[in-house]
């Protein structure tokens, strides 16, 4: 299987005007940078230390600040837009006396050419997921920004090709049927077979705010929103690769413990 081909993530194109939508939940803040609603980048960021004492307000801040200073170099040149569903930049402006944090933030924030337009927090979802402890797995709809490509991948899928066919006239077949262009197996979502499985098995292994599960929590955090065949297999493969557990692992392992291929 193929987890390279038809990307998810679009490349920049410096023609155009660049947006970003960043969110803030109790323990992470997320961000997505896209051109045209098509991602260019994702971001994600574990909260920890005194930063997990910072109010809602501080923390829908801070979560634009680092998205920010991560698409610098993006944003810089031109005037690009930030959606937000809250109002703290707003409020940011129209406060008379800043506090130190407060001011740094604001003539940082200040230094970029951009222009805000405020959404309803429904709209939000890739980012409001990305805050949150499933990083891109929960509160997914399908109004989820950045997964419009899939639908394109459907009528040409090995797996979906047929389903994806006999719901396109508006009608469910068997345990599918089509939202918004997007195929559904029963609750979950269809993912064609494409790098976004890779981004999906990334996510729910070690992506963001999750702590590199097994096998098993791992299939089970994807399980619950996404479908496609096979996943258990690839979710294996993949933890199997991981080399961050292969470490953890090694260093587990007592200094004593002599493997069997020993005496082979």
């Amino acid at each position: 299987m193929k987890l390279t081909t038809a990307p998810l993530l679009a490349l920049p194109d410096f023609g155009k005007t660049f947006e970003i939508e960043c969110d803030a939940s109790g323990v992470g803040i997320g961000g997505v940078l896209m051109q045209q609603g098509r991602p260019i980048a994702y971001f994600s960021e574990k909260l920890s230390g005194p930063i997990l004492n910072y109010s809602v307000y501080d923390k829908e801040l801070y979560a634009l600040v680092r998205s920010l200073e991560t698409w610098q170099h993006y944003l810089l040149p031109k005037e690009f837009v930030i959606h937000s569903d809250h109002e703290s930049l707003q409020h940011l402006k129209g406060q008379l006396k800043l506090n130190r944090r407060h001011a740094k933030w604001s003539e940082f924030i200040e230094y970029f050419p951009y222009i805000v337009k405020y959404k309803k927090g429904k709209e939000n979802v890739v980012v409001d997921a990305l805050s949150r402890s499933h990083a891109l797995l929960s509160q997914l709809d399908s109004k989820m920004l950045g997964l419009e490509s899939i639908k394109e991948l459907y009528a040409t899928d090995p797996s979906f090709a047929e389903p994806f066919c006999k719901c396109c006239d508006g009608k469910g077949w068997g345990k599918y049927h089509l939202h918004d262009g997007f195929l559904f197996r029963a609750n979950k979502l269809c993912i064609p077979d494409c790098s976004v499985r890779l981004m999906l098995l990334q996510e729910a292994h070690a992506g963001g705010l999750m702590g590199h599960f097994g096998a098993k929590k791992t299939e089970q955090v994807l399980a619950n929103h996404f479908y496609w065949p096979k996943m258990r297999r690839d979710v294996e493969r993949h933890v199997l690769r991981c080399a961050t557990c292969h470490k953890a692992k090694s260093l587990l392992a007592p200094a004593w413990f002599i493997h069997p291929s020993t005496y082979s």
